[in-house]
């Protein structure tokens, strides 16, 4: 049990620090929205927003900020659809 909460932290982190770093591409206001999620333990409707966001407002990623998508995806068992 205590793996699976400390996987979740580290998940949570990795989320906030990918938002972090989406400051001054996407609004700080959407971002901090979709994250607050994360603190209801609702992290993998914060990522969905946070991904959704990131499509609707045509956000340039980073190659580190794709892979760090990537590997939430994987985190939570998500398939990637990357065109």
């Amino acid at each position: 049990m205590k793996t699976l909460e400390k996987r979740m932290r580290a998940l949570d982190k990795r989320m906030m620090k990918l938002g972090k770093s989406l400051e001054g591409r996407l609004d700080a206001r959407l971002i901090e929205s979709a994250l607050d999620y994360i603190h209801y333990s609702e992290r993998f409707l914060a990522f969905e927003i946070l991904c959704t966001y990131i499509e609707d407002f045509d956000v340039r990623l980073t190659e580190q900020e794709s892979r760090e998508i990537s590997f939430i995806n994987k985190e939570f068992g998500i398939e990637s659809t990357s065109d």
